[in-house]
Parts: structure tokens; C-alpha cells; sequence
């Protein structure tokens, strides 16, 4: 379903609406996704199309959060005096952050969608403009998966040269800035990092969960995690392994004769890989 939405939020949500499809369907089908990616669309949506808010209601299995992204919607208008879209009654409506709040969402992650959406709406056909949005949001998708939202709100401030109080200032210096010079010092080294290809061995990784339920089946120790395994001359295997649950992450070895392993395929592949390092 997410490749279709998108495709439609392409042609209807930022563009013009298909001809055999309606704005409602659109957000019906966007809320059921429950995609929060999916969900910041909505309020441009009823904006620029006048969606029939009381028919999505009425028909919607998720009312609930149709409801949270109305209160977004009606808050969102109110700060841009945007009229004449919704209802009367929801225009007026003045209670907003408890229903944002109880359904999880993010005010702000939604103004900053709206605002976006509006200016490209305003100059659709700069090029130049329009890379200033997506590199915009980019910049917001990439905060929100490392920054908390109040860092997030501290981060713009400093962006906008904008002053912020001494609790935010204690924060900023405890955490985020902290985070941001962890951000510079890594640059190089994420770069090396997301060039390679990670390399998966199913059978390898098999051959340590077999290892380590045998291990727990036939000792006083469970809910173990191997850390290295050695096969001697064929006849004896060695252990390296360390408790889950142990905070200390202390390392214990044991050594095992061959001979007490009964299951072939734990044997085949212990004769197949001799020994390995998981650290």
C-alpha cells in the first residue's frame, strides 16, 4: 500500500487528484497505513482539495487519530489564517495539544510539512526553489532520527539565531552538543562504513543458536551468548561465552567432546566452519 499512497500523494496530495479517485478515499487509505510519513500529508490535502471532513468520520476505522490530525489541522490554520476550508464548528474549535498529545503525534513535525508544502505551492516551478524544500525536509527527517523533539526545538532556535532560556541552554550543553561534535568527529568514518556491503552467513549464525541451546540444555547456565567457538583435532570444541543477562559481561569457557553431540546437522556445520569469532 505505501507505494501506491506515495504514488497518489504524488499525483493527488501535492499536484492534482486522479480522475477516478477522491480526496476522502486518499485519506482513508492514508490512515490506515497509520505512517506518520504518510500522516503529515493530511492537513495539506484537506487544504488544498477541501476534503469532506464529516464523510472521512463518519466512514474512517481510525477516529481517533483522524481526530488528533484534525486538532493539528484546525491549529495549523489558525496560525497560518487559512478560512473557509473546515467546518464552522471545527474552525472554532481552541482545544488543542491534549488530543495531539494522547495520540503521539508531533506538532511541529506536521507545521513544518504544512509550511513546506505551502511554498512550494506558492512557486511550483522554480527548480531552485524547490531543492531548498526537499533538502529542507530531508534535514528534518535526518534531526528526527537522532535528536529528540526538544532538541529539535532548542536546534532551530540556534538556527534562527533566536534566544532560549537557561534550562535549554543546560540541555543543549548536557546533550546535544555533545551529540553534534560526535556527529563531526564520525563524518569520515560513516562515510567508510555505509560504502561497504554487510555480509550475512545464515548458516553461520544457525551454527550459534544451535550451539548455544545445546550449551543451555546441557549445563547449569542459560539464556547465554557465544562469544567464540574452536574446534580441536576434530574431537573437542571450545567456548567462549558470556551470561545476557550478566552486567558485568563476564566470560566463561568450557570445552565439550565431540563425541556428546548427537545432532548431524550441529555437527556438519561445526566440521564446516572449525571456529569463528562473534565479537
Amino acid at each position: 500500500m505505501g507505494i501506491e499512497i506515495e504514488n497518489k500523494l504524488t499525483e493527488a496530495g501535492y499536484r492534482m487528484l486522479g480522475d477516478n479517485e477522491s480526496i476522502e478515499k486518499l485519506i482513508l487509505d492514508i490512515l490506515k497505513t497509520e505512517n506518520i510519513r504518510y500522516l503529515k500529508a493530511i492537513p495539506f490535502l484537506i487544504y488544498k482539495h477541501k476534503a469532506d471532513i464529516h464523510n472521512i468520520y463518519n466512514i474512517s476505522e481510525s477516529n481517533e487519530l483522524f481526530q488528533a490530525i484534525i486538532t493539528i489541522t484546525t491549529k495549523l490554520f489558525n496560525e497560518f489564517d487559512i478560512r473557509g476550508i473546515l467546518p464552522e464548528e471545527i474552525e472554532n474549535f481552541k482545544k488543542y495539544n491534549h488530543e495531539i498529545r494522547l495520540a503521539g503525534l508531533d506538532y511541529e513535525e506536521f507545521r513544518n510539512e504544512f509550511e513546506l508544502q505551502l511554498r512550494n505551492e506558492t512557486k511550483p516551478f522554480l527548480f531552485i526553489e524547490k531543492e531548498k524544500i526537499y533538502a529542507e525536509r530531508d534535514l528534518q527527517m535526518y534531526l528526527s532520527r537522532l535528536f529528540t523533539r526538544k532538541e529539535k526545538q532548542i536546534i532551530r532556535r540556534l538556527l534562527e539565531e533566536k534566544p532560549i532560556s537557561r534550562t535549554d541552554y543546560e540541555y543543549y550543553s548536557r546533550k546535544t552538543k555533545k551529540k553534534l561534535n560526535s556527529i563531526m568527529g564520525l563524518q569520515d568514518f560513516a562515510k567508510t562504513i555505509y560504502a561497504k556491503t554487510p555480509k550475512y552467513d545464515e548458516d553461520l549464525y544457525h551454527l550459534k543458536k544451535k550451539l548455544e541451546n545445546w550449551l543451555e540444555n546441557n549445563s547449569n547456565d542459560k539464556e547465554i551468548s557465544i562469544m567464540n567457538f574452536v574446534l580441536w583435532d576434530n574431537d573437542k570444541i571450545s567456548i567462549t561465552y558470556k551470561k545476557k543477562n550478566d552486567s558485568k559481561d563476564q566470560l566463561f569457557n568450557t570445552g565439550i567432546k565431540i563425541g556428546r553431540i548427537k545432532d548431524e546437522e550441529l555437527l556438519s556445520l561445526m566440521n564446516r566452519y572449525k571456529k569463528h569469532d562473534f565479537r
